[in-house]
This record gives C-alpha cells, structure tokens and sequence, in this order.
C-alpha cells in the first residue's frame, strides 16, 4: 500500500471512531429511572408559572409534537386521567417539542391543535429543546413519572394498543389507590373467575372500547382476535352474540355467527354459544352509556381518521 493509500486510510478511521465515540468527559444524553432532573420554574403556553416537578406530589410529564399521530391520543388519556385523579396529589403537565426553535407560527398552530382536540392540559413549550434533551425523549409520545424531589420514577416510550391499562396501573399503584370492587362488566384482571391466556383480555379490553364508540365492526375483530388467543375466554364469544343477536335470536342469525366463526377459525367455539330462545335477545356483555349509532352513519374527524390508519384498522 502506498503513502497516499495509508494516510487516507488513517484519516478515515481517525473521522469514524471521532463520530462513534462520546467525548471524554461528555456525559451522555437522557437520564434513567432512578436519576433525577433539578427542580425549575417554567411558562405553559399560557405564560402561567409551573413547578416541574411539582415538590407535593407525583408529576407526570407527557412529551408529545403535533405531527405525531398518537399524540393525540396520550393527550386525551392524561386529560381524562387528570380530571379522574383530581385530588390525589398527581400533577399532569405535557410538554411540546415540536421544533428545535419555536415562533410565533408553531404557537398559533399549537393553540389551534388544541382547540380542535378539546385539550385543557398544561402545555410548555420546550425552547430548543433542552428538557427533551435533558431528559432523553427518543419517541413521541413518551410518559414519565416524576417524585418530588425530581427523581425519574417510571418512562412510558410511545403509546401501544395497551396503554391506557399499562398507565392506570402505575399510576393507581404509585398514587396508594386500592382497587375498587368492580361494577358489573367492568374488567377486572385480579378478580375474573377465569383468568384469560395469551393476552385475550387485552383484545377483549379494546373491543369493548370500540363498540362503546360505536364501531361494532372493529369491535367484532377485536373479539375475533381475543377468542384465537384464547378459545375458552367465554366474555368475547357473549359479547359476539351480542352483536348478532341484537334485535333476537333468530335461526337465521344463529347461523350467521357460526358462519362468522367458522370463517374466523374458531369451529371449536361454535358449541359454546349460549342457548337461548328463538325471538330472544341476547344479553348484552356489558352496559354502554355511548349511544347506539351505526358505524357508517358515525361522523369521523380528520384527527379520528389519521389515528385509526396509523392503527390499521381502516
């Protein structure tokens, strides 16, 4: 190899290892759960004070961007998390992180953001991105938990199919709440006669959220998919003839839902269908306060329709 071979060569790997390896000295980005960020004083959007954390309480911080999908969907979570757990000493702030500088256009389009979401939390935008750094967000959204003194209690990096039963649980266990005796239909996973396999419970969970927003098509998959991960979990297979038996039990809507099972394979459930009576309606598995409408005739907002095609399940 030659002289100007060899010392291109040096100087390529000089270039290689200086962009793989930290500086010495330089700490790396983000902190772990167990770390800690030092207390400030920051602005909401609404040049309001805040306390981060807040030193009386659990603070949870939700970062998230207008551009992310399931943003939109953590934000209704804490919204409705905050409201619910008033009161016992949780304080949720979210924080957006949309661009490394901030104008007055990210402004604008931040406020209309959450005004056409109907979202009332607390909103900081972070300059430059430095709590984003700081901390080391690498998804959005992503979910912390913070003690009063600002350790870092838990993270929650994006928002799966699971998240609202993943963040209640945390937040239930480090609030002290015990549970409370379940209503009737509600779901309880420490307290079912039958313990479901295979996480059927949680296909079963997001069934009956859809029905309950009035999206009985997507409801029937989800429970679909609950019986093909567990074929003796009796709830999905009542909340089928539910859907089915609606109006009443007819023979012909009996044989509908075998249809429907067979074409699912799931043959070896179709013995388990409760018999009832001819003209019957089927008890319905659980109670919906939501109105009945059907799916075709529901109105689906652009934010609505975005969610449910990163979801796949348009």
């Amino acid at each position: 190899m030659n002289l100007v071979k060899k010392s291109t060569l040096f100087i390529a790997v000089v270039i290689i290892s200086t962009l793989a390896v930290p500086a010495i000295g330089q700490p790396e980005r983000g902190i772990e759960v167990g770390q800690g960020i030092g207390p400030r004083e920051m602005r909401t959007i609404e040049r309001e004070k805040i306390n981060v954390p807040d030193p009386e309480g659990l603070t949870v911080v939700v970062f998230w961007a207008t551009w992310s999908p399931r943003s939109a969907k953590a934000l209704e979570l804490w919204q409705r998390f905050g409201a619910r757990y008033d009161g016992h000493g949780v304080q949720v702030i979210t924080v957006n992180a949309d661009n490394q500088d901030m104008g007055p256009e990210d402004e604008i389009r931040i406020r209309d953001y959450l005004a056409g979401n109907s979202l009332s939390l607390p909103v900081i935008m972070d300059a430059r991105l430095e709590l984003f750094n700081e901390i080391g967000v690498v998804v959005f959204p992503t979910t912390m938990f913070f003690k009063p003194d600002g350790t870092l209690d838990y993270r929650y990096p994006g928002f799966p199919s699971s998240a609202e039963l993943d963040l209640q649980e945390e937040l239930e266990s480090r609030l002290g709440i015990a549970k409370e005796p379940a209503e009737e239909g509600d779901i309880d996973r420490g307290k079912l006669a039958y313990q479901p396999k295979n996480n059927a419970l949680l296909f079963y969970s997001m069934g009956r959220r859809v029905h309950e927003k009035g999206f009985p098509e997507k409801a029937r998959a989800k429970y679909v998919e609950a019986l093909q991960k567990d074929p003796e979990y009796a709830d999905p297979l009542r909340a089928l003839e539910g859907l089915f038996f609606a109006d009443e039990r007819t023979p012909e809507a009996q044989e509908q839902l075998r249809s429907f099972l067979t074409a699912s394979g799931l043959e070896g459930v179709i013995e388990k269908i409760s018999q009832g009576e001819t003209g019957q309606k089927a008890a319905p598995a659980y109670t919906s306060d939501a109105p009945a409408k059907a799916e075709t005739e529901k109105e689906i907002s652009p934010m609505e329709r975005m969610r449910l095609l990163m979801e796949g399940k348009e």
